[in-house]
């Protein structure tokens, strides 16, 4: 259990730390893959590939693979975790899995999403350390920071601030941005795969450091 005082500490920390990072560590060159995707989305709705030019179509589309990728990390995460024995890998099949949870839940069951990562931020506030294999590793933690920029995305679709500036610009309010809810649900599932990414290239990243700490057993052994 936490208390409403460690959830504020827990949330100051974690939000002082973002800056840093993101100016430290974060893979720049990743950041054009929403907006590449957003323009590849238009292309296929427009050209009416896989009949997604009709939305419900797509929508039924994406509805499958979007659980299907957080499914697919979750099974990856915890089959590395059972080898690597790395609480890392074990935090990001939990928050797949909170992920899952609100998109089977359907409407109005953000919250789930929401707390549960206040939940794992608390958790992880507590000891860095069962972290600390993701934390130093810029890919995962990059390809992770980029499934949230595509959630977040998303909802700038979703909740139709992304069509206010189109209004805006346009100065009519009666103009409908094309193929919203394809782009919305497409930036869902590209997060999606991201979080797969992110699962994949933490295992590498712990494989390798198991067998750096096996080389060095080894030469420990052979020295003495």
């Amino acid at each position: 259990m936490f208390s409403f005082v460690e959830m504020r500490l827990s949330l100051k920390n974690f939000i002082q730390a973002l800056p840093d990072w993101w100016r430290r560590d974060f893979m720049w060159r990743l950041i054009a893959w929403p907006f590449l995707f957003i323009v590849l989305m238009y292309i296929l709705s427009d050209a009416n590939i896989f009949g997604w030019q009709d939305s419900s179509v797509c929508k039924n589309d994406l509805e499958i693979i979007h659980p299907a990728l957080l499914l697919l990390t979750i099974i990856l995460s915890v089959g590395g975790w059972l080898k690597a024995k790395d609480s890392a890998l074990l935090f990001l099949g939990f928050l797949a899995a909170f992920a899952l949870a609100r998109e089977l839940l359907g409407q109005g069951s953000t919250f789930v999403f929401i707390a549960g990562i206040i939940g794992l931020i608390i958790y992880c506030n507590r000891d860095l350390e069962r972290i600390k294999t993701l934390l130093n590793s810029k890919w995962s933690t990059s390809l992770l920071g980029m499934c949230f920029i595509c959630y977040f995305i998303s909802q700038l679709f979703d909740r139709g601030l992304i069509k206010r500036i189109w209004w805006l610009v346009k100065m009519d309010t009666s103009l409908k941005l094309p193929y919203s809810s394809n782009i919305e649900e497409g930036l869902e599932s590209l997060g999606g795969f991201f979080l797969v990414l992110t699962s994949i290239t933490l295992i590498i990243h712990t494989r390798k450091l198991l067998n750096d700490r096996r080389k060095e057993c080894k030469l420990n052994s052979v020295k003495d």
